[in-house]
Order: structure tokens, then C-alpha cells, then sequence
């Protein structure tokens, strides 16, 4: 694992896309290993699942929505 840099706010916008996809990256990786590691916790939700979730949904649309523009 690569050592941090001791003053970010040093960084070039170059180094700072390097450690942010360092950090994007060991997340993936670590989400992955995670997911190997226990199978039966990842999503294998089936159609009729899905839809029938969708009629226990919360805010219909933006007709019903507290968050809708006025118009």
C-alpha cells in the first residue's frame, strides 16, 4: 500500500486524480472481496420481486411528491 502524502493541499490536480482513483479503487476491490467472500448476501432479486416492491415505493412521481417543483 502506497504511503499517504503528508500535505494534500500540496498535491497538482494530476496527483489528486491519481489518489482519488487509488481510493475509488481499493473500494472496489474491497467491495469485490466482499462479495466473493459471501455469496448469498449480493443481489439476486427476481422480476416478481422487483415489482412487487415497486408498489410499496413511497413517492408515486412528481404529481404526488412533497419535492415536486411548483408549478
Amino acid at each position: 500500500m502506497e504511503e499517504p502524502l503528508a500535505n494534500p493541499a500540496a498535491l497538482t490536480p494530476a496527483q489528486r486524480r491519481q489518489e482519488i482513483a487509488a481510493i475509488l479503487a481499493r473500494g472496489v476491490l474491497r467491495l469485490r472481496n466482499m462479495a466473493q467472500a459471501s455469496p448469498g448476501l449480493g443481489s439476486s432479486r427476481t422480476a416478481e420481486e422487483s415489482a412487487e416492491s415497486r408498489g410499496n415505493r413511497l413517492d408515486d412521481g412528481p404529481e404526488t411528491s412533497p419535492h415536486a417543483l411548483a408549478r
